[in-house]
């Protein structure tokens, strides 16, 4: 009988080893740990790199996360040790998608329809896919961004009449040159509750608030100063992403807005959840009524890709038909008047994703010649464009921190990643105590990273229907001192998160 050589043996102890580590990721994995699955995976990596499953394994974790640069990236591993492995197109696919990068994911659902001629789901998602790439395809061929006209300049919301059945909150009428209709606290009190019952506003109105809200905020600068007057509070929120119900539960624990009671939402308002119209409207209306002290960043997710991928666009086709195309595109206008970041106390800097590359501020015109980002750069900063037109703005809407010095590339495949070396010195060199961001799901709704000086916080609990994180909010007294509250999610009515979403086929 032959004797199994120490070689052999080592082997096999390997592949238990790592079929262990599997098994420990796929349960972690079933109970929806997908950070602590990602762990596993890695371990399982690091045992035994030659089983291309564990890298899809690792990939679908990282979906879930919103690492899809990561996912990418695992899925390219995994076709390295085998090209035929069907799993790793998929996963790919997927992760292509989710990015916005259509062509690609439309290429790997080819290649694995060519494979399994006879799959029913595979021939599914390309057909999915291919329909959604060639009308985007179609309509950035049409409305190119430097030649469109704006959307501001063509609407008058005289000429849409309330319907007379329509039993819902009333705008007010003030006489300027010419009478107009304006936002007041009963109509906003109003709109906070018609919504809760899932009610529309008439176009009228719909359009009336945007054209207003677009004005006030093309006014502001892309850096805001804000200063909390003594006797009055700034509350800071993360991402809500379409979840009006939690956001109305906000309000009723930490009070509802006023010029006692200042807010500042750091984008990410829309798509995902699927009442965003709901939210943003409110949003806008409050701004529009509290224009000093109810405060909107923008967010990666305010943006023409994200919208058209994640729900915001199916929703306002599904909520306003007729007027869907006009609507989205000035939304859009909308959205690229918000401001990028807001600087509270000239000591807390508030912005919805993270700090920046350090080619990015060498190529700057700043003239310190360090290479930090400076806040005045950000000032003036042009805004009134799709983020991946300026690299402090793509940066400030999608980087994240990470526990290590340095910088990284970032698991979302987009932006960076940077330490807590990075946060000190950006900090110093702006004379701020600390950086806050949004942009990331937290467990326990907020996270104090960086020594103290990088506070991440995230205001959608129980985030897509499919989690158990809890949300939080800051509170920020004129001193500076900083209270963390959390808070679980409420129900909603029977629509599911993403139930508008185009990317939600291909998952």
């Amino acid at each position: 009988m032959t004797q199994p050589t120490t070689q052999s043996v080592v082997i096999e102890e390997t592949a238990e080893r790592g079929n262990k580590l599997k098994l420990e990721a796929n349960a972690l994995y079933a109970q929806k740990q997908y950070h602590e699955a990602i762990e596993k995976y890695t371990e399982a990596i690091e045992c035994n790199p030659t089983v291309p499953a564990y890298f899809t394994n690792r990939a679908q974790c990282h979906l879930h996360t919103e690492g899809y640069g990561a996912a990418k990236d695992d899925a390219d591993a995994a076709l390295e040790l085998d090209p035929t492995f069907i799993k790793a197109y998929f996963r790919r696919a997927t992760a292509y998608s989710f990015m916005g990068m259509l062509k690609e994911a439309r290429a790997d659902y080819r290649e694995v329809t060519k494979r399994l001629p006879n799959d029913a789901v595979a021939r599914q998602k390309y057909t999915d896919c291919d329909k959604l790439f060639r009308r985007l395809q179609f309509e950035k061929a049409i409305d190119s961004e430097a030649d469109r006209k704006r959307v501001v300049d063509s609407i008058d919301p005289s000429k849409f009449t309330v319907p007379e059945d329509y039993k819902g909150p009333r705008m007010s009428l003030r006489k300027k040159l010419v009478e107009e209709e304006y936002v007041d606290l009963d109509f906003v009190k109003g709109i906070t509750d018609w919504f809760r019952d899932q009610k529309t506003l008439p176009e009228r109105y719909m359009y009336t608030i945007l054209l207003q809200a677009e004005n006030l905020l093309r006014s502001l600068p892309t850096l805001v100063d804000v200063a909390i007057p003594e006797g009055t509070v700034m509350t800071v929120c993360g991402d809500v992403h379409g979840q009006y119900y939690d956001v109305l539960n906000i309000f009723k624990l930490n009070g509802f807005p006023s010029r006692e009671l200042m807010y500042l939402f750091n984008g990410d308002f829309v798509d995902r959840g699927s009442f965003s119209l709901e939210v943003i409207m409110l949003f806008l209306s409050l701004k529009l009524l509290y224009p000093n002290e109810f405060f909107l960043n923008r967010g990666n997710h305010e943006s023409v890709s994200m919208n058209q991928l994640y729900g915001f666009e199916g929703e306002i086709k599904s909520k306003y038909p007729v007027q869907a195309k006009r609507m989205f595109a000035l939304f859009q206008e909308t959205f690229e008047a918000l401001p990028i970041a807001h600087l509270i106390q000239e000591k807390i800097f508030v912005v919805h994703g993270g700090l920046y590359s350090r080619n990015t501020a060498k190529n700057s015109t700043q003239p310190d010649g360090d290479g930090v980002v400076r806040l005045n750069e950000l000032r003036e900063m042009s805004r009134f464009h799709q983020p991946h037109h300026n690299a402090l703005m793509c940066e400030s809407l999608w980087s994240d921190p990470q526990t290590e010095n340095g910088r990284a590339p970032s698991l979302r495949g987009t932006a960076i990643q940077y330490g807590p070396d990075v946060t000190k010195e950006f900090c110093d060199k702006n004379g701020l105590k600390m950086v806050i961001r949004s942009h990331q799901q937290m467990y326990e709704g907020y996270e104090i990273g960086h020594n103290g000086q990088m506070i991440t916080v995230f205001s959608a609990p129980n985030y897509c229907d499919a989690g158990t994180n809890k949300g939080a909010y800051i509170r920020i007294t004129p001193d500076l001192d900083c209270t963390y509250h959390k808070f679980t999610a409420v129900p909603h009515p029977d629509v599911k998160a993403m139930a508008y979403a185009n990317v939600n086929r291909f998952m």
